[in-house]
């Protein structure tokens, strides 16, 4: 396999943003040029510019992005008569200007069912091949200039799910479907990890992106075409100033002591960002990683109890149920999983929680483990102005 071009944003791309969806344009080529550009928040927070030109052979694009500190790349596709992806290069920049210089580079052919790659950094290059269906269409968030291509495709087959696949090279490979319905301006874009909306015009042009309850949690916007200097300047400033937006969800670490167990809980902590959290970030009565991007691991070295349950020391993932009626803590006993694939038959526990209010917003996911006696303490999970708690203690040899 290649090495990576940009080190842990596979992170990202399965956090961001991860994570959207693209597909092969199969109906009608198009006879206009296509210029335009299109904004990407979190929240409050712009998180990065895009600039696409799209003519019946080529997607352009052009990227400034700010986290965790402003870069710039292109990308360029190019597309057989049926608009099917045949080639695709991307090159990452030494600074956000204009004039930086190559530091990375991937060029990708794709032939049958092979994606034939050569990616490059400074007087280093390495080649490889890797199986990919057919369809596929490299990825490389956040830009979505290519996603116009799994839009067009639904929308020539209404009222029917077309499959796609999207590759996030040098191997990570994502199915999913697109539908548009007769007479509606939404296509449904789906994969195991996004439920996401495309709206679009009446000439099928991308107008915005969301996927509220999925990986990306941001809102894509067209826009007149942006002058990037300018952004890749205002963002640059910010940086210099220790402004910059940083990992969007770092990883946290809850430790504690209860009795003779010692607990710990590893987790993705996002920020609130302006938003409105529970009932919109996090969806009532939908299954939450309780965290953000990778899952949110908990181990303990003794047998406890979480509540009213056992619970054997071992490794294990949390994940919540959020209700407007109550909340239940999810413990399961697959680890090591990406924070949306939950599979319920590897439930051990489904825990009542009690919920209460905070006298203030929290802006970050904050998980707590706090003594509370001898032998015994809370968890504590807060987030907005909200708290979910637990008790814990240690279990002795009859559970208690």
């Amino acid at each position: 396999m290649p090495f990576d071009l940009r080190q842990p944003r596979y992170a990202l791309a399965l956090s961001a943003l991860l994570l959207l969806c693209a597909s092969t344009l199969v109906h009608a080529q198009r006879t206009t040029r296509d210029s335009t550009g299109y904004v990407t928040r979190l929240g409050q927070d712009t998180i990065a510019i895009e600039r696409v030109i799209s003519t019946r052979d080529s997607i352009l694009g052009e990227v400034v992005d700010r986290y965790p500190r402003t870069e710039r790349f292109t990308y360029a596709a190019r597309l057989t008569p049926t608009h099917e992806i045949a080639g695709y290069t991307i090159r990452f920049y030494s600074t956000p200007a204009t004039n930086g210089t190559v530091t990375a580079s991937m060029h990708v052919d794709f032939r049958s069912d092979t994606a034939h790659m050569t990616v490059s950094r400074g007087d280093r290059s390495q080649s490889s091949a890797v199986a990919v269906p057919p369809s596929a269409v490299p990825m490389n968030e956040p830009s979505y200039g290519i996603l116009q291509s799994v839009v067009d495709r639904a929308l020539a087959s209404r009222g029917t799910r077309v499959g796609f696949s999207a590759v996030y090279l040098p191997g990570l490979l994502i199915k999913g479907s697109a539908e548009a319905d007769q007479g509606d301006d939404t296509v449904r874009i789906e994969t195991k990890y996004d439920p996401v909306r495309a709206v679009v015009d009446r000439s099928g042009r991308i107008q915005s992106f969301s996927d509220a309850g999925g990986t990306m949690q941001a809102i894509v916007t067209r826009t007149p075409w942006p002058d990037l200097a300018r952004w890749a300047a205002d963002f640059m400033a910010r940086d210099a100033k220790g402004a910059s937006l940083g990992n969007l969800s770092p990883r946290g670490e809850a430790r504690g002591a209860i009795g003779d167990a010692t607990i710990s809980v590893d987790y993705g902590r996002p920020m609130k960002r302006g938003r409105a959290v529970f009932g919109g970030v996090v969806l009532w009565d939908r299954v939450w990683r309780t965290g953000a991007n990778a899952a949110t691991g908990f181990v303990t070295d003794k047998d406890i109890m979480l509540g009213d349950t056992r619970v054997p020391a071992g490794s294990y993932t949390l994940f919540s149920l959020p209700s407007r009626a109550g909340w239940k803590l999810i413990v399961s006993k697959r680890t090591g999983e990406w924070g949306t694939e939950y599979d319920s038959t590897a439930d051990f526990a489904r825990i009542p929680m009690r919920v209460s209010g905070t006298p203030r917003p929290v802006e970050q996911f904050t998980i707590g483990i706090a003594p509370s006696g001898e032998s015994r303490g809370i968890m504590t999970f807060t987030w907005d102005t909200t708290v979910g708690s637990l008790p814990i203690h240690s279990a002795g040899r009859n559970g208690s």
